[in-house]
């Protein structure tokens, strides 16, 4: 017999969109349906009412009487962070936490051993000029560049415009990416491509540890990867009517 998860993992093998809904109230509460983008059923039974089109992605909706949870299935994303000093681990580790598949890049092999980082993190030692000829760059929806100078910034940052305008973040202080940007307009960037760039990288929330500087870091890519801008939560809250 099929499984849900059997039905998963073929569909992640394609380019197909692909949603799961599942069942939160009423008896047929915990059942799960797998639709293809066209409505096809791939999994279950259809919800009666249910509809495609209209349904947003990780977030309730109500069907009728039947209060469901629409998700996406598709592949976990892929984050390249380059450099493997002690604000990488800790970024490595948040990205795992949030459900990232994480490679992390860096020249120095006595930086990348397996007691220093998680084991799920692919640990790449390869010199920083060339790392594009040893990984899929397209498969990526993240760059974080947190090198130990910045010379190996722009190495990293010129193998890395053809990904563009997939976020990429740079850490570094005004001065160094000042220095950084200069060099990027006498190799030719536009001021459209260093615009896309999150240079210096991370939210303002007053980082100052190397777990603290992870968080900001990672929660700005989430923020740009979703399509928002990391404002206050209570700024959306409705006044209370006098």
């Amino acid at each position: 017999m099929i499984s849900v998860y059997d039905v998963m993992k073929e569909r992640l093998q394609t380019a197909e969109g692909t949603m799961m809904v599942t069942i939160l109230s009423g008896p047929r509460k915990g059942d799960k349906t797998i639709y293809g983008d066209d409505g096809a059923v791939l999994y279950g039974s259809p919800i009666e009412g249910f509809n495609v089109n209209s349904a947003k992605m990780n977030s309730l909706c109500v069907v009728g009487d039947l209060e469901c949870f629409v998700q996406p299935v598709e592949k976990d994303p892929r984050v390249l962070v380059l450099g493997a000093g002690h604000v990488s681990r800790a970024i490595t580790d948040l990205l795992l936490f949030i459900g990232c598949q994480v490679t992390v890049v860096d020249d120095r092999a006595e930086y990348l051993r397996p007691d220093f980082f998680d084991e799920r993190v692919d640990r790449v030692c390869t010199p920083m000029e060339s790392f594009k000829d040893v990984l899929p760059l397209n498969e990526y929806n993240g760059f974080i560049v947190v090198t130990r100078a910045h010379e190996y910034d722009n190495i990293c940052l010129q193998q890395l415009r053809d990904q563009l305008p997939t976020y990429m973040g740079i850490m570094g202080s005004h001065q160094r990416i000042r220095y950084a940007k200069d060099v990027m307009v006498e190799q030719g960037w536009s001021k459209e491509e260093l615009d896309m760039l999150y240079a210096p990288i991370g939210l303002n929330i007053g980082a100052q540890t190397p777990e603290e500087i992870a968080l900001s870091i990672v929660s700005e890519y989430l923020a740009v990867t979703r399509g928002k801008q990391g404002e206050h939560l209570r700024e959306r809250r409705i006044p209370n009517e006098s």
